[in-house]
This record gives structure tokens, C-alpha cells and sequence, in this order.
């Protein structure tokens, strides 16, 4: 039986509102990623892409909306937030699987897209070996985790959010990049977000701040934000 941090007996952990506020709110938190998106992919472009981890199928459905010519597809273990993407994404090609060895039949993608995703795999290396596999040449995989080097983590201390029983492969963002690159990848872009994991700014009024350079920036070349985000392309000459 593969092991997996995913319990198909408790309530999902993830399946998130679907109020207008709170996709509002979700597409404030997914800029960091639309915005390396929108830097490497015009809007007529047709690509395909992968989404490794699909939760309740915000990112999907955003980029439904602004590249209506792309080829989606995503993978999700958990069959009930499947069943939630595939309501809310009508042209994307969502499937059941596990990261670690996921297997779409010789599909290859463009872009591949994994959103607080790796920290839950027991094997990191094997998710990104699939990865790899699932890239056409070139192709570009960007990837958000959370960041064991961010001010959260040692401002908060063991009460940082990050810490919890189904993260089980937590890093910084210096030994994501190096584990990154030495699968095969080459670095365009490796940053970190800003402070969502400090309550006190997480919150109106200072909440405002985190949420203006969310907007602003998405995420800057520090290493020291909530998360890490990178953008990798594969290297040919590994």
C-alpha cells in the first residue's frame, strides 16, 4: 500500500469556500505564481499544462478564464477534491494520482505547476523525476513550498503554521534549489513571498500590507518569505 499523508477518512483538509470573497482572496494568494505565469506565457499562447496537486481547482479555473486556448490538465489524490475541480474547471482534464508516481501515459506538458504540493511527498525526488518525465523539452515546472529560512518559521517557532503532521518534507529555500537542480532542472527564477505565517500580519489593518505586496510584487529574490517559489526549465545538458 503506497504511503501517502492523505486520510480519505477524515474530512478534507482542503476543500476551501467557494464564496465569491474567497476566490477573490485565493486569486490574491496565487499571485506569486500568476505572475511568473503571465511573464513566460502571452495571453494567446497555446500550451499545455499540468497542475500536480489540484485542491478545490482555484489555479485551474483562473487560468481557464485567462488563457482560453491552453490545454489543461490536473492531478489530484484526494477523489473528492477531484470531483470539486472538475466542477469548477469545464475544459481541463482532471485525473486521480499520486504525485510520486503519477503516470499520464507518455503525456508531456509545457508548463507544469505544483502549488504547496512536494512538502506532503515522502520522496521529493521522485515527484520531480516524474516531473521531468511529463516535461517536454524546455519545459518549465514552477513550484511553491513552504520555506523552513522564512521570518514565520523563526518568528513563530514551533507555532509557525508550516509545522504540522502532514508536512513531512520541509525545507529552505536554498536546499529546495539545490535539490531542484541537481534533478535535471536549471533555476530562472527562485524567491519567497512575504508574511502570511505571522498572524498579526495577517490581519486588517497590517494585513494590508502583506496583501499590497502580494499584489504588487508577488514575490521577490529573498529568502526569507513565507514560501519558496520557483520557476526551473529543464537543463539539456543533464
Amino acid at each position: 500500500m503506497e504511503k501517502v499523508t492523505v486520510d480519505l477518512n477524515e474530512p478534507s483538509l482542503y476543500k476551501e469556500p467557494q464564496t465569491k470573497f474567497h476566490r477573490f482572496k485565493r486569486k490574491l494568494m496565487l499571485q506569486p505564481v500568476l505572475r511568473r505565469i503571465r511573464k513566460i506565457l502571452p495571453k494567446n499562447k497555446i500550451f499545455s499544462l499540468l497542475d500536480i496537486g489540484t485542491g478545490s481547482g482555484f489555479l485551474l479555473s483562473f487560468l481557464e478564464s485567462d488563457y482560453p486556448r491552453a490545454n489543461l490538465s490536473g492531478i489530484e489524490y484526494d477523489s473528492r477534491l477531484v470531483e470539486l475541480t472538475k466542477k469548477k474547471v469545464k475544459n481541463a482534464n482532471i485525473t486521480q494520482g499520486n504525485a510520486e508516481n503519477f503516470d499520464l501515459n507518455g503525456s508531456k506538458f509545457d508548463v507544469i505547476v505544483s502549488l504547496q504540493v512536494i512538502e506532503h511527498v515522502y520522496n521529493p525526488s521522485l515527484m520531480l523525476n516524474r516531473i521531468k518525465k511529463h516535461l517536454t523539452h524546455n519545459g518549465i515546472l514552477i513550484l511553491t513550498t513552504p520555506n523552513l529560512e522564512c521570518l514565520s518559521a523563526k518568528i513563530m517557532k514551533d507555532k509557525w503554521h508550516g509545522y504540522r503532521p502532514d508536512h513531512v518534507s520541509l525545507k529552505s529555500n536554498t536546499e529546495w534549489k539545490t535539490l531542484i537542480e541537481n534533478t535535471g532542472f536549471k533555476s530562472i527564477y527562485c524567491g519567497s513571498t512575504f508574511f502570511t505565517g505571522i498572524p498579526l500580519l495577517n490581519k486588517l489593518p497590517f494585513g494590508l500590507i502583506n496583501w499590497g505586496l502580494l499584489l504588487l510584487f508577488g514575490s521577490l529574490q529573498w529568502k526569507h518569505g513565507e514560501s519558496f517559489v520557483g520557476v526551473f526549465r529543464i537543463d539539456s545538458n543533464k
